[in-house]
């Protein structure tokens, strides 16, 4: 048997997209990127039998994972994602064996991204960061790989060093009381995508719609939450308008060097809730807060080099 047919143990995937493979992002994980058919039963007068055909091909969601701080070709394409003008991209999926020979190649065309999951972020959690991102393409054909050996991404290290406990909270206004956030929830941004089928093309055409924006929550220390207790007493208990405000949470690396930002626009505070008091526990009494958002917008330190 050719060694190129030889069974291997996928040990690294990575994500090229428009085939530039001098900014490729390494990945922790890949789902999805299926292809599959309908099944169409029909019967023919009355004969009994029911005959079956396939239908039109469909190709299911690709769901990557990777660390906070990909190459600036993945985030070029999130951030336009998160400004309103989803962009198409070409690309593939690369799959490697341990010695980092690529083996295998899954190749989508005309994708979008409709879902971008970013993490949680506590003050006590050690592990790394990761962005989880929904790809929806029109159309995927697989192809093995070339076995050239890949050269790591230079960004790899610095995915390695985003964790989730290296963060910065601010909400304007409220820059005291938010100094000891404690941790932020995770937060995702949906689009919803409208299959639009024409003409004697096999796969449907896919097209932008409608943006979901999640709501921002993060907790305080209680003794802290006395001014966003204030605020959510005018704005919701007696009815006064609020314009709407901007929070940032900066993520750094091990060396607390800036790694990047979410700028979060139009937040309107809702809910102030102190979370569950327990006689027996020893942590810290927190209150939650919860903000409602217009915009979520997304900075990238390796961008701006």
């Amino acid at each position: 048997m050719p060694a190129s047919n030889s069974v291997y143990s996928s040990s690294f995937f990575e994500l090229e997209l428009d085939g530039n493979k001098d900014a490729v992002t390494s990945l922790r994980s890949i789902e999805g990127g299926g292809v599959k058919a309908e099944v169409i039963n029909y019967q023919m007068g009355e004969n009994g039998d029911v005959w079956r055909q396939l239908g039109k091909p469909k190709y299911d969601d690709i769901k990557i994972t990777a660390g906070l701080s990909g190459s600036p070709d993945l985030w070029a394409w999130m951030s336009s994602f998160l400004k309103g003008t989803p962009e198409r991209r070409n690309g593939a999926i690369v799959a490697g064996d341990a010695n980092y020979k690529a083996k295998a190649r899954r190749e989508f065309f005309d994708a979008l991204i409709t879902e971008i999951a970013f993490p949680k972020w506590d003050g006590t959690d050690k592990n790394a960061a990761n962005v989880n991102v929904t790809i929806s393409p029109e159309r995927i054909t697989y192809a093995p790989g070339d076995g050239e050996i890949d050269v790591r991404a230079p960004d790899e290290a610095r995915q390695r060093n985003v964790k989730a406990c290296n963060f910065h909270f601010e909400l304007d206004g409220f820059k005291e009381a938010c100094a000891r956030t404690a941790k932020v929830d995770a937060f995702s941004v949906k689009m919803k995508v409208i299959e639009h089928a024409f003409g004697t093309q096999l796969h449907a055409s896919k097209v932008p719609g409608k943006f979901e924006w999640p709501n921002l929550v993060f907790y305080i220390p209680e003794v802290d939450a006395a001014p966003l207790r204030e605020l959510h007493a005018k704005t919701v208990m007696k009815g006064e308008r609020s314009p709407g405000r901007t929070a940032t949470l900066t993520f750094y690396n091990n060396a607390k060097a800036d790694q990047g930002s979410f700028t979060f626009s139009g937040v309107h505070v809702f809910n102030v809730a102190a979370e569950k008091h327990d006689a027996g526990s020893e942590d810290v009494k927190l209150t939650k807060v919860e903000c409602a958002v217009e915009r979520i917008e997304v900075r990238l330190s390796v961008q701006e080099g």
